[in-house]
């Protein structure tokens, strides 16, 4: 057999070491080993072929089973990254991780034991490491800076592996949850006796790989989508955003980790994270390939949408009905104009955060609707039987909560179907992340033919004062369920018991705090002045906002201008839910 000399790369600095392996259909051909200052890295040569990718029994997001066909060869490491090798990285470059940079990361032990953790970062996780243990509190942004360096002084391309790619080296030839007894192959929280451990310790899978159940999460490259609708069938990576705020695009995480029950380890099981997540549990491994890691382009999306001046005198209706399997939306039409957005005080938490943007004149240039109510959850119920759709709390399983007279923590197994407290079909469904909102506004769209999405926040807030200036659109007791008039119980009630706005509009004041469209900014200085979103960041961890307040909160956090800087990933409230906006158009 002859080796294939267009992997060998002729920089002084690396050396390559082919060690051939038998060639079977479906089985990697060679093991590889790469230098590079100072650190080696053992790869294994992957064959072409094709599996399927997904599982019937796994989460709504695995599904629906498609056949892949990868019709390339690539090399994948035989292990995660270590950290000897990131140290490498690190000491050539000068790098900071996004922990180090942020000062923290995200820690999970267990169901009681969980939380953002300061000082912890690659160097010193809170975990006892060695040189041979998977480098963790690594982000997405870490690992793809780490690919291009050893891209760069290798003269080779190497970069994080696509999804597929990832599910087919794991499955090994194999087709179910595990490719072999996971006790045997994997550390999870059975197996792992709480901590991480070096790698390449456990029974390697068929094609020679070590520890792709467990140990730690794996960076992908890809994009994160909610189910497999037009998922790409060649190997390639989905890098399509349909968000209404790309800056929001979540990547996937991989294969579980040394704290993750065994579910969470199976071969085809996602989780979806931002970019700059970083947990003493996140780590990667790396690929090389010719072959790019995307042949899809991603779809272009306006960074604001274009003005629409329909339905000023009665072209649209006032309201509108959708309706999806017996299940009715009710909008109400709001017309275009001027106000003043907005407050000229500034109220400070102990946090020292501030919930007001300065004042500043909005001249909405379109019409538009409004849903009447919260999203209830009967609609969403709608939505999750139809799609099989999983919540980011159900994912993650944990949410951020209070009960009444306590502080807010992380509590496990509590999300829109468990909330802590008894729902009614008719009460607002909470426990919903931003990427939860907007997946069911693209599925209604989809359901309906029409433009349904979140609120722009001036779109929000406009019709939330409803002609008004002062605090609220009226008396707050006669609207609203917020913290003084619930009994300090803190449970949601029925929508629409109380009065109103004057714009027909329910609960805009309390309830639940509702997500808009737009990325977080603390000033008013480039917010659109048209009412569109506002969805263009700098920042590599883009927070979402929130309006409203909730049956939670006291009355200063309900007012009109009131908003709230929220997570959009990762860590759901147990009070967000949200409200759909429709285009006239």
């Amino acid at each position: 057999m002859g080796v294939d000399m267009s992997i060998v790369c002729n920089s002084p600095i690396v050396l390559v070491l082919l060690s051939l392996v038998l060639s079977v259909s479906g089985e990697p051909l060679n093991a590889v080993r790469v230098d590079v200052a100072g650190a080696s890295f053992d790869l294994v040569t992957i064959r072409p072929g094709s599996f399927a990718m997904g599982s019937e029994t796994g989460d709504g997001d695995e599904r629906p089973v498609h056949e892949v066909a990868i019709q390339y060869r690539f090399d994948m490491g035989r292990t995660e990254v270590t950290v000897a090798q990131f140290q490498a990285f690190v000491e050539a470059t000068g790098y900071e991780t996004a922990a180090e940079r942020k000062g923290s990361a995200w820690h999970y032990a267990g169901p009681d034991r969980m939380g953002w953790k300061r000082g912890f970062h690659w160097r010193d996780p809170g975990l006892a490491q060695g040189d041979d243990h998977p480098v963790v509190c690594i982000s997405h942004m870490d690992a793809t800076a780490f690919c291009r360096w050893l891209s760069r002084e290798s003269g080779q391309r190497f970069r994080l592996p696509t999804e597929a790619e990832w599910e087919y080296v794991c499955r090994a030839g194999t087709s179910g949850d595990y490719a072999g007894n996971v006790r045997e192959v994997g550390w999870f929280n059975a197996t792992s006796d709480g901590k991480i451990h070096p790698v390449a310790r456990r029974t390697p899978n068929a094609w020679g790989l070590y520890d792709m159940h467990g140990n730690v999460w794996e960076w992908c490259a890809d994009m994160y989508h909610w189910d497999y609708r037009n998922a790409p069938s060649d190997g390639s990576a989905n890098r399509i955003c349909h968000l209404p705020a790309p800056a929001a695009a979540r990547r996937v995480l991989r294969g579980g980790s040394w704290c993750q029950p065994a579910k969470q380890c199976r071969s085809s099981h996602r989780c979806p994270v931002p970019v700059a997540h970083r947990a003493t549990e996140t780590g990667f491994r790396i690929v090389r390939c010719n072959r790019p890691a995307a042949t899809q382009s991603p779809a272009p999306v306006s960074a604001r949408r274009a003005s629409r001046h329909a339905g000023r005198d009665g072209e649209h209706p006032a309201r509108v009905t959708l309706t999806v399997g017996g299940v009715p939306f009710d909008f109400v039409r709001i017309d275009g104009g001027t106000f003043e957005m907005g407050s000229p005080f500034q109220y400070v938490d102990r946090y020292n955060w501030t919930y007001e943007m300065p004042v500043h004149e909005v001249a909405i240039d379109h019409s538009y609707y409004l849903a009447t109510t919260e999203v209830t959850l009967t609609q969403f119920s709608l939505f999750v039987e139809d799609t099989g759709y999983v919540t980011d709390a159900e994912k993650q399983g944990w949410a951020y909560t209070c009960v009444p007279d306590a502080a807010w923590h992380y509590e496990a197994l509590v999300d829109w179907r468990f909330p802590g407290f008894t729902q009614n079909d008719d009460e607002p469904v909470t426990h919903i992340g931003w990427h939860d909102a907007a997946a069911f506004c693209r599925w209604l769209s989809e359901k309906t033919g029409r433009d349904v999405r979140l609120p722009s926040e001036a779109e929000w807030e406009y019709a939330c004062r409803a002609g008004t200036t002062g605090d609220y659109a009226g008396h707050l007791s006669e609207m609203a369920w917020y913290l003084w008039n619930c009994d300090r119980i803190k449970h949601t009630y029925p929508v629409a018991r109380k009065k109103p706005n004057a714009w027909g509009l329910y609960d805009m004041h309390g309830s639940v705090w509702e997500w808009v469209a737009d990325i977080w900014h603390e000033e008013a200085d480039g917010a659109p002045t048209n009412g569109s979103a506002w969805i263009e960041t700098d920042r590599f961890d883009p927070m979402g906002i929130t309006r409203g307040g909730s049956f939670a909160s006291p009355p200063w956090l309900c007012r009109s201008y009131i908003r709230m800087k929220t997570p959009m990933g990762q860590m759901v409230h147990y009070n967000n839910g949200f409200r759909l906006a429709m285009s006239a158009d």
